[in-house]
């Protein structure tokens, strides 16, 4: 027999109880299964887990896919798979936390019949290989009550036990979760090697061998590494929001792109894992989100990298948003030919409108930069440690020029950096700081297709839209590495930090979104208080300064309630922004700067905190007189990124020029790196090639800007397009690519043309005579002296 215990409870006159047994109680919080449930996720990490779901070798005897990534509960999920056994199992796992198991049991479904696959479609002009035409072997019924979330099914033979995998979603259209999870399965398709044919390998017509479509319709292979699939950063992103019981559901890339207008029925948009293709569809509607206030967190790299156009199937049904096509046309020679242009995004030559591409730091506050690097450290030195993302963590109380560096890994496996390329959002905090010497083909050199070594910078960006949404940068792929230990390329050492959890709660917080079952080491922050920008100042500007010589300008700020976080100046009046020179903890900043054109110079200054309050702009001029002629496109002080470019062949190398009044061409100059020997001729040109004038340069030194004056002045006429070169005997020549891909290059009075006027610029010439190709706009530093006529 039970015995029930009485309790004697007191009521007040208010109706709230205020003693049980004369003890006033302290009541929990309501379990997360207690009815009304509003959030789905964590009720259903209270239900087992479950051990042993995870494939450990994918056997390529059993292969196969889902017939559309997502799926909605209610629905059902078409399987096709191809294999010689005549009975298997595939056993449907739904991905969380589960008390650390990671993985529940949802359902089982079998096959106990042979059945016989056709052998892929192929399309031969793009090596789009396509397997729709397989015919369906399994189907589950998702139940009604299914939960959001990224599921995993595992496939089994029967006979020999060997095992593979498939990944996809159960999306929830009705949701409004304060989460929205997005996968990157674009990237995994990019990637996905089956049948042979890749974005990256194959026997396709891309540079080596690359196809330029791929398709949604095979089996995962896994064959360009596991951190393009959901192993290495989705998993375990998803394991911490999770365990911790954010309200979060699921959906996909192509979801993002065909029903985006979704993600504004949510509060924060979450990008995970290596989310580097995107469709011009899925990125106008994450912007429209933007636009209409919901927050934005990037925890991932190199994404919104290269822009996809959506293709149907090939396989009879034509089924939408099953191909994935990118000809990568960045890479000199790839081109469909369709007005809807498939490169990167940044990429300023042929995305229309040509008005210097659409780079994705635009929308991010950051840029790739860095590829291929597994092993580096996130780190936050001291100032930046105490900016309020690191709120309630040892960071915030380091002691000055101390910096803590988290586990290898935690910046990688590709990372972004913040760039001074004009485009950059109002007001980008920078949170952290960690600068890393890379010796080897890792840093990025053009717009998207060339690597080298260089010394980049990374850091955590963060900004707030004029429409409130906030944007948060991790600038990493690996951001999830922080947050949790399961993860592909798992390490000896735990790449866990509570101090990288307690900044993914802090930001979550910020977005207004909280943890319902918080680990017990970390603290649930609240939004920030703080609206008070920084004050800055201007303390020195000098009167007056001279197009073409650098001046210098400084001053002060300060934050009375938090840490600033950004300097910005403007030398036009705010039509463009740059980062001062500045670093956290800093009260002063500076900035240098070469006018290009005369007159009165708006010099403008601002400042952003950690509570991504930016200020007003502070004014200040500076009187800009022309410059003493004769001239030319770039000053002494100017100099090239290349000045010793391995290539020797025999080159004329040249620049397309304009002046905007009637002048004289006095001569020619060209910069020169040590490998560049020989004697060297300079010339002028009409456009249409005719020799104006030529010479020899005499006492050249051994680099540098070297001068040829004509033996008589050249007349030329105003607003009209000449060409200047000189020819390098032995190649080694200086050089910028993509130097014109963007923009003119204006030195008051004269102008580079931008290539698309007139034709590309930055010429060349096989052997000696006028220079009438071009390869990727560069600029070979040849340079006019032109002056006014007398």
């Amino acid at each position: 027999m039970k015995l029930l215990r009485l309790f004697v409870v007191l009521v007040s006159t208010a109706g709230l109880v205020v003693a049980v047994n004369g003890v006033v109680p302290r009541f929990a919080a309501a379990a997360p299964c207690d009815a009304p449930v509003v959030n789905r996720v964590a009720c259903e990490n209270t239900r087992p887990g479950t051990d042993d779901w995870q494939v450990v070798y994918r056997d390529p005897s059993i292969v196969g896919y889902s017939t559309d990534i997502s799926a909605a509960p209610g629905g059902r999920v078409d399987f096709k798979v191809l294999t010689g056994a005549s009975s298997y199992r595939l056993d449907v796992h739904r991905l969380g936390y589960y008390a650390g198991k990671g993985a529940r049991l949802v359902g089982s479904v079998s096959r106990n019949s042979a059945q016989q696959q056709p052998a892929c479609l192929r399309q031969a002009v793009t090596a789009l290989i396509d397997c729709g035409n397989w015919d369906v072997s399994l189907s589950w019924d998702v139940p009604a009550d299914a939960v959001s979330g990224v599921y995993y099914a595992r496939m089994r033979r029967d006979d020999t036990g060997a095992e593979n995998e498939i990944a996809f979603v159960v999306r929830d259209d009705s949701s409004t979760s304060k989460v929205l999870f997005q996968t990157s399965d674009a990237t995994w398709v990019a990637y996905n090697r089956y049948g042979g044919n890749s974005l990256y390998f194959g026997d396709g017509p891309g540079a080596g061998g690359q196809a330029y479509e791929v398709s949604y319709n095979r089996p995962y292979t896994g064959g360009d590494g596991e951190e393009n699939f959901i192993f290495n950063a989705e998993y375990p992103m998803l394991r911490f929001l999770e365990r911790n019981g954010y309200d979060v559901s699921y959906t996909t890339d192509v979801d993002s792109a065909r029903r985006g207008h979704l993600i504004r029925n949510h509060r924060v948009f979450m990008a995970v894992g290596h989310d580097e293709y995107w469709s011009d569809e899925q990125r106008a509607n994450v912007e429209a989100a933007r636009d209409a206030g919901v927050h934005l967190a990037f925890l991932t790299a190199n994404e919104v990298f290269w822009k996809t156009r959506w293709e149907p199937s090939i396989d009879g049904s034509g089924t939408n948003w099953r191909t994935v096509a990118c000809f990568k046309e960045t890479k000199n020679g790839q081109d469909d030919g369709s007005d809807d242009w498939t490169g990167t995004w940044r990429d300023p030559r042929h995305s229309p409108p040509q008005d210097g591409g659409r780079p994705e730091n635009a929308l991010l506050g950051n840029i790739f930069t860095v590829n291929g690097r597994r092993e580096d450290s996130l780190r936050v030195p001291a100032a930046y440690g105490r900016m309020r993302l690191w709120r309630h963590t040892s960071l915030q109380s380091m002691a000055a020029g101390a910096t803590y560096t988290f586990r290898p890994g935690t910046l990688g496996y590709e990372w972004n950096t913040v760039p001074d390329n004009g485009r950059q959002p109002p007001g980008v905090a920078r949170m952290s700081r960690t600068t890393v010497q890379l010796n080897g083909p890792y840093v990025l050199k053009n717009w998207g297709d060339a690597y080298g070594s260089g010394t980049e910078t990374h850091a955590i960006t963060y900004y707030r839209h004029p429409s409130g949404s906030l944007v948060f940068g991790a600038g990493t792929v690996q951001w999830s590495w922080g947050l949790d230990d399961e993860h592909a390329y798992r390490t000896t050492t735990p790449t866990s930090d509570s101090r990288m959890q307690q900044a993914t709660v802090n930001f979550l917080a910020d977005m207004g979104v909280s943890a319902t079952t918080l680990q017990p080491d970390l603290v649930q922050a609240t939004a920030t208080a703080d609206a008070q920008p920084p004050v800055v100042a201007f303390t020195t500007a000098p009167a007056r300064a001279e197009v073409g010589a650098q001046y210098a300008f400084s001053g002060t700020v300060s934050d009375a309630a938090g840490q600033v976080s950004g300097v910005e100046v403007s030398t036009d009046g705010g039509a463009r922004w740059r980062p001062a020179n500045w670093q956290a903890g800093q009260g002063t900043w500076s900035h240098a700067y070469t006018p290009t054109a005369s007159g009165q110079a708006q010099l403008r200054v601002r400042a952003v905190d950690d509570s991504l309050n930016l200020s007003t702009p502070v004014a200040t001029s500076v009187a800009v007189e022309p410059r003493s002629c004769p001239c030319g496109l770039w000053t002494t002080a100017d100099t090239p990124a290349n000045p010793d470019n391995a290539d020797g062949t025999p080159l004329e190398l040249g620049v397309k020029w304009r002046a905007p009044s009637a002048g004289e061409v006095r001569g020619v100059r060209f910069y020169k790196g040590a490998g560049n020997t020989g004697t060297h001729t300079g010339s002028l040109w009409s456009a249409s090639g005719q020799r104006l004038a030529t010479g020899t340069f005499t006492g050249e030194t051994a680099s540098g800007w070297q001068s040829l004056t004509f033996a008589a002045p050249v007349a030329v006429a105003a607003d009209t397009t000449y060409v200047v070169s000189y020819y390098s005997p032995g190649g080694r020549y200086a050089m910028n690519a993509e130097y014109f891909s963007r923009e003119s290059r204006h030195l008051e009075p004269l102008t580079g043309l931008r290539s698309g006027v007139d034709g590309p610029n930055g010429t060349y010439r096989l052997g000696a005579g006028f220079p009438d190709r071009s390869h990727a706009d560069s600029n070979y530093w040849v340079d006019v002296r032109w002056s006014p006529a007398p």
